[in-house]
């Protein structure tokens, strides 16, 4: 029994600290995802406590702890880190806790103005409202988004063709907070010293009960209708298909900025040969995020790639390649601020870009295309908002060249044809696979296939890469598109539109692996619907908003 009077801080403590171990406990890779059923409970208990008077102190615990537990490996804990990313890793876990003040003072008003009643059921509201303004703008970082705990539960995360991980997060919440209503009602009873069996004839218990049971079952049974329609064999089968080869070169990330460029395409060339062989041909070869690296400003900005070109038209396939693109704006005086000066020439201003491009056979295609990354890393990649902050860029430069690239202008799919075959790629770069609606405007955009270049080799054995790959199994599963996912040190693989691996590279080996990729083309309904929750529960959050500043209580 909950016994509310007299409880102590060190218990109201221990219930943050139960929330966020719960939460880093059901997050990938660790398969504990039911404990995000009831992960919020004990938080939801504490902020219940009248006579506790210090909430933000007991929020920023508990998301220091979950933050904390999921994503501690943002350091990169190598003997060869850069300082920088080190020192970033750790300011992000000092402030990313702040970000949830939000929802939870959403919360805190809501309940102080309607009471606790309609604050509790507002509750999934606010927090699904919040997980999608946290994907917006310059400092997102949507990674450790509550949805993501149910990636294994591989029949209950189906529904996220529907609504996206948004839905699952809007569930797992409603589902926390009608067991904690549950349990209020029960410590209610028991006070009273009624049977449990007088309990469960309650009106109001027997509905909580019911609403609970079909938040689970209901997506289970919708999973087990479209799991099968989506099974490998069956696409296969009815849809046509290209033989994808993905090259893990394992590279050292650390010295690859450093080392011979031209030695390293000759390695992706030598596993790339070898896997065509082995498997009889390919139609499209992906090589990771920045796999042709910086050899010179007229090389990378011109994009004359007549080494790789040759011997693609030798190999008969298409290549799909991360580079660094270097762009010179043709008239100076109209580059942005945040636009970098050659060797102090003010007549050559340019800009780099973390991009991916499309080599295809001569006889095929001989335009070059190219699409250039236009989510980056916060710190990682680019100072937010940095042309407010330009004074800050030399602080914050990595060891390893890959600091301040500017925004790609505008999302496009990258075509290939091959036999009669035409196929559009939507080519994801690195963390631009974290956010959802950005992810399903490439299938919008027509993209039958959808890709994953990227080099998680920063971060070891830690969970950080296994964590980035089940990420991009979500967003198979919300636009039921296949995913080749190429990664310098791993996680390579194939992803089906259920979520399911095909093949699956280890870390840290070097190694190429292919397989056949049907080519779909139904939208699923959050492809088509887009963000439609989210603007819903945003909606009624603000409505509430609004009332509340005019309501006396």
């Amino acid at each position: 029994m909950i016994k509310k009077e007299n409880v102590s801080k060190r218990k109201i403590y221990l219930t943050g600290i139960m929330t966020g171990v719960l939460l880093a406990l059901s997050f990938p890779p660790l398969p504990l995802p039911l404990l995000s059923f009831v992960a919020f409970v004990p938080l939801l208990f504490a902020l219940d406590l009248k006579q506790y008077r210090k909430p933000f102190l007991l929020i920023y615990l508990t998301f220091f702890i979950y933050h904390g537990g999921a994503n501690w490996w943002i350091s990169s804990w190598q003997s060869e880190t850069d300082p920088f990313l080190m020192l970033s890793g750790f300011a992000i876990w000092l402030v990313h806790p702040f970000f949830f003040f939000l929802p939870l003072s959403l919360f805190l008003f809501i309940r102080k103005k309607f009471g606790l009643n309609i604050a509790l059921w507002l509750f999934p509201f606010a927090w699904v409202g919040f997980e999608w303004l946290h994907s917006l703008g310059e400092v997102a970082y949507p990674w450790i988004t509550i949805g993501y705990t149910q990636i294994y539960n591989r029949l209950w995360v189906q529904a996220a063709d529907i609504s996206g991980v948004w839905g699952l997060s809007f569930m797992i919440v409603l589902i926390n907070v009608i067991v904690y209503k549950l349990i209020l009602r029960y410590n209610s009873f028991q006070q009273e010293k009624k049977s449990f069996k007088s309990f469960i004839k309650i009106p109001k218990v027997i509905t909580l009960t019911v609403g609970l049971i079909l938040l689970i079952v209901v997506p289970m049974v919708y999973g087990s209708f479209r799991l099968p329609q989506f099974e490998h064999a069956k696409l296969i089968k009815e849809n046509k298909s290209i033989r994808v080869g993905v090259i893990q070169p394992n590279i050292n990330p650390w010295r690859k900025w450093e080392s011979n460029v031209f030695r390293q395409i000759r390695e992706h060339r030598k596993i790339s040969d070898s896997l065509r062989k082995a498997v009889g041909g390919l139609d499209l070869v992906i090589w990771s995020e920045t796999a042709i690296p910086f050899l010179s400003f007229e090389f990378n900005s011109d994009h004359k790639f007549t080494y790789i070109q040759d011997w693609i038209d030798s190999s008969g396939f298409s290549l799909l390649t991360g580079f660094t693109d270097i762009y010179f704006y043709k008239e100076p005086k109209k580059a942005p601020k945040t636009a970098k000066v050659l060797l102090g020439d003010s007549s050559r201003i340019y800009d780099s870009y973390n991009s991916a491009i499309v080599i295809n056979p001569t006889p095929n295609d001989t335009d070059t295309q190219l699409y250039r990354k236009m989510k980056l890393t916060p710190f990682g990649e680019r100072v937010p908002y940095e042309e407010l902050f330009l004074f800050a860029r030399k602080w914050v430069q990595w060891g390893v060249g890959i600091s301040s690239w500017a925004f790609g202008p505008k999302q496009s799919v990258l075509e290939i044809k091959n036999n009669g075959i035409n196929t559009k790629i939507g080519s994801i770069i690195c963390i631009e696979s974290i956010y959802p609606g950005f992810v399903k405007d490439f299938v919008l955009l027509d993209a039958n296939i959808l890709t994953v270049i990227t080099n998680d080799g920063w971060y070891d054995y830690t969970e950080g890469p296994e964590q980035h790959y089940q990420i991009a199994c979500m967003r198979a599963i919300e636009t039921r598109r296949y995913i080749a996912r190429c990664a310098n040190t791993g996680v390579s693989g194939f992803i089906t539109p259920m979520g399911s691996s095909i093949l699956k590279a280890p870390q840290y080996t070097k190694i190429g692996i292919a397989a056949s990729v049907p080519l779909l083309k139904e939208k699923s309904f959050y492809v088509r619907y887009g963000d439609w929750l989210v603007y819903f529960c945003t909606g009624i959050c603000i409505l509430f908003l609004i009332i509340g500043f005019f309501r006396k209580k």
